[in-house]
């Protein structure tokens, strides 16, 4: 972990497509039961840039759907998209270590404060680090993500 005050080797454009691709699965995930269809797919994904037909979006998920149910989970489309690659499993643990102290906190929001505080008790990240890490996951731009999100972004990390 690095010390108070020392930058984290992260890389928040990696950060900030994660959770951009979380945001995009929230959205299509029409009866929000955490699973899309090739339907519901096909709109993410062209909502990505990524214009697929509905074959292609049906072959997707026929590929990504490691569970084999039908339907693919914001896990599943992580994997299929390569976010796995992007090396930020550390970034996830250290977002786990600040859970308790959030949680304990009693906040349904997260902000850059609330977040330097949390890691401060684990010693982990600069205040700038924390508003960067923030700023990445705050898709309404409103400087704070609610304790699901984050709690969702650390866990899928």
């Amino acid at each position: 972990m690095a010390a108070p005050g020392r930058p984290l080797a992260v890389d928040f454009e990696a950060l900030s497509y994660i959770s951009s691709l979380v945001e995009a699965f929230q959205a299509f995930d029409s009866d929000n039961d955490g699973l899309v269809t090739a339907p519901e797919l096909r709109g993410l994904l062209a909502s990505l840039g990524l214009d697929k037909s509905e074959a292609e979006a049906r072959d997707m998920l026929a590929r990504a759907d490691a569970d084999r149910d039908g339907r693919l989970s914001v896990e599943e489309l992580l994997d299929v998209m390569n976010a796995g690659e992007l090396g930020l499993g550390a970034l996830g643990d250290l977002l786990q270590s600040a859970l308790p102290a959030l949680e304990a906190a009693g906040g349904v929001l997260v902000g850059a404060d609330e977040l330097a505080r949390a890691l401060g008790v684990v010693g982990a990240a600069s205040a700038e680090d924390c508003a960067a890490i923030v700023e990445c996951l705050d898709g309404d731009g409103d400087g704070a993500i609610t304790i699901e999100e984050f709690r969702l972004m650390a866990d899928l990390l």
